[in-house]
């Protein structure tokens, strides 16, 4: 039963350090390209929201954006 869980685990922190990676390559490749992080479609959304001055509610509803956008 524990070796199962082990596994379980390990392959947990596998996709964790995979989307990290993926992250960060998507990251350095948009700042290579002159792109924004931020696509003005996410950013136009998200002023329309006319959320209140809470960083924890802006990053949130930033979160979500980006999932959606892609």
């Amino acid at each position: 039963m524990a070796r199962v869980s082990r596994r379980a685990n390990s392959a947990k922190q596998q996709g964790q350090r995979l989307r990290m990676i993926m992250r960060q390559k998507r990251i350095l490749n948009a700042k290579a390209k002159g792109e924004p992080l931020i696509p003005e479609a996410v950013i136009k959304k998200l002023a329309a929201l006319h959320l209140p001055a809470n960083e924890f509610v802006y990053e949130a509803c930033l979160e979500k954006l980006m999932r959606e956008a892609g």
